[in-house]
């Protein structure tokens, strides 16, 4: 029987990983077997542990390419679960499909667009195959209102890979979004 794809994205502080971790935990009360893996560029919480910006944590194995995910699986495997999608290569939709296709379970969280609204490549293959898309929003840092779906950078250059957090990245709603960028309201007034 195959396994299910589910893809979690939203804009940066929306709860991703938040929700990642709680299907883990899940096949964690279940006593199944499962593998947890991140990218080797995201190293904001320490090397080794995906951590959600609320605290809870799991430990991971580190990834630079997504093949490698394939020597760390067996056949007892019954779920795999990847953090920060963006940041690998767009062959990890075939290493999802080969997986799903052994009828192991795939959780992947990580952003659907950059700051500048341009589709991540690697995300937009994954919600392509999903089974199951949840598309978490974010408290508005300017407005304050749950509606949140941008990622606004506030500082370090155009780069749209850039790892960073809340010294770099603010979230907000569209209005919000195009204020800052037509420079009507400026980001220090971020309730961050």
């Amino acid at each position: 029987m195959a396994g299910k794809l589910t893809v979690i994205v939203g804009p940066m502080y929306s709860g991703k990983t938040t929700e990642l971790l709680s299907y883990v935990e899940i096949y964690d009360l279940g006593k199944k077997a499962y593998s947890v893996f991140k990218p080797s560029i995201d190293t904001r919480y320490g090397t080794e542990t995906v951590k959600a910006h609320s605290g809870i944590e799991v430990k991971a194995t580190v990834i630079s390419d997504p093949e490698e995910i394939l020597r760390h699986i067996d056949e007892s495997t019954q779920a795999v679960f990847i953090d920060e999608v963006q940041f690998l290569p767009p062959s990890l939709s075939d290493v999802a499909k080969n997986l799903v296709d052994r009828g192991i379970d795939v959780f992947c969280a990580g952003l659907d667009l950059s700051f500048k609204q341009n589709p991540f490549e690697t995300t937009a293959k994954l919600l392509a195959l999903a089974d199951v898309v949840i598309k978490k929003k974010a408290v508005c840092s300017i407005c304050g209102e749950h509606n949140a779906t941008l990622t606004f950078k506030i500082s370090g250059g155009e780069n749209e890979i850039d790892v960073g957090g809340k010294e770099k990245y603010i979230a907000v709603c569209r209005d919000c979004y195009n204020k800052l960028s037509r420079g009507e309201i400026d980001a220090s007034a971020a309730i961050i």
